[in-house]
């Protein structure tokens, strides 16, 4: 058996630039999103709702992690302090899951890959996950007053450049109608400005500054958020274009491999460090050699929501048993689930498509093209600003187990 490099080679980089096309507006939309979000949700409204071990205070948890762009790790540090400001066990278990294994970023990047009912079925399989795992938690792992916890940090506190929008605040948070009175004062003096007025009205002086809140939007999306993101997705779709390569077509012909593909995800994806973005094409890869929805589906949860560095910071925030509790949660939750749709998808018949080639529409070919271009734009940028070697040293610590202090 004889192998063309040059086809090969040819092969990788038409998958990885076809990726590119498909998943960067969306991405670079739920970067946006991201700094939208974390600039919209208040801190302190969410410690108020998730301080009590019942299933509203879970459900709520979940919903609030679905679109909150987190990865594993940074996730960590936001459920400490949750817990340091008196949310629940099982609360912090719930978001734990959903915040890692969803986000504004993964579900458009969900809907470029897979379509519009994948990346609605995508939040839900992982709210319903992180239900049930909380519900557990409340039964099973109740409070041990041993179990020691580790100051946490507000993500205002990310760096000396990311400070709080309203001065004395521990919180980046601004109320829709400060948004509102910020935009009308901007564009009021933008009017001034314009009819050359020299005493420009500003009726709002106490508005908060427009453009210092988009910056700030900015900044946490397409720096902060991006900086924990982007070479993990750089990897992940390099990882697709080799499985979509070295995977034959017929992987999947024998009933016995079907079955064996649900523990191999298992112990495919919990040790591995991805966010979920990065997950997607991986999947997709998988799902189009003939893997299974289910089983890839299995890989797209374990993945983002475990690995060996976050098991490790979360038994020595919350103690062995809640760790215990999560894993065995996240893997056996997911497996059913997973299972299960394979079951409906045979019963009715019916089959997962995967898009992996642009569009033929002109005008979508436009802004495929403009995304990908803005978004090999942002990859160099943050690169060359150390986004490069602070992810590789983020990927190589999570892929061997932590050192606790």
């Amino acid at each position: 058996m004889t192998f063309d490099f040059a086809e090969i080679l040819t092969g990788f980089i038409d998958f990885l630039w076809a990726s590119f096309l498909l998943l960067a507006p969306m991405l670079l939309f739920g970067l946006f999103l991201s700094g939208l979000i974390h600039i919209l949700i208040s801190r302190h409204a969410i410690l108020k709702w998730l301080r009590d071990d019942n299933l509203k205070s879970v459900s709520t948890s979940a919903a609030i992690g679905v679109p909150i762009p987190l990865c594993s790790c940074s996730v960590v540090p936001v459920v400490a302090e949750m817990r340091k400001k008196g949310a629940s066990r099982s609360s912090c278990l719930s978001f734990l899951i959903t915040a890692p294994e969803t986000g504004a970023d993964s579900i458009l990047v969900t809907q470029a890959f897979f379509g519009f009912v994948a990346a609605l079925v995508r939040p839900v399989i992982s709210f319903i996950t992180a239900v049930i795992a909380g519900l557990f938690c409340i039964g099973l792992a109740k409070d041990n007053r041993g179990e020691t916890q580790s100051p946490a940090h507000s993500h205002c506190d990310h760096d000396d450049a990311h400070e709080p929008l309203l001065p004395g605040s521990d919180d980046c948070y601004i109320s829709p109608a400060q948004l509102k009175a910020s935009l009308f004062a901007y564009l009021r003096r933008i009017g001034d400005k314009i009819s050359r007025r020299e005493n420009a009205s500003y009726a709002d002086a106490n508005a908060l500054d427009f453009v210092k809140i988009c910056k700030h939007v900015l900044r946490y999306g397409f720096v902060e958020v991006a900086d924990d993101i982007l070479f993990a997705l750089v990897v992940g779709v390099a990882l697709g274009g080799v499985l979509y390569l070295a995977l034959p077509s017929d992987l999947m012909a024998n009933e016995y491999a079907r079955w064996l593909a649900y523990p191999v995800m298992v112990l495919v994806g919990m040790p591995l460090y991805i966010c979920a973005s990065a997950s997607t094409p991986i999947a997709a890869a998988l799902v189009a050699k003939g893997v299974s929805p289910g089983a890839a589906l299995i890989f797209l949860m374990t993945g983002p929501a475990s690995n060996t560095g976050t098991i490790a910071i979360i038994a020595s925030q919350f103690g062995t048993r809640f760790a215990s509790v999560y894993v065995a949660a996240v893997i056996a939750v997911t497996v059913v689930i997973g299972i299960s749709i394979d079951a409906i998808l045979i019963a009715f018949g019916a089959t997962l498509s995967v898009n992996l080639a642009a569009s033929h529409s002109a005008t979508l070919q436009l802004v495929q093209w403009g995304g990908a271009f803005a978004l090999i734009a942002l990859i160099v940028w943050r690169f060359r600003a150390g986004g490069l070697k602070s992810g590789y040293r983020d990927l190589l610590s999570n892929l061997r187990p932590c050192r606790e202090k």
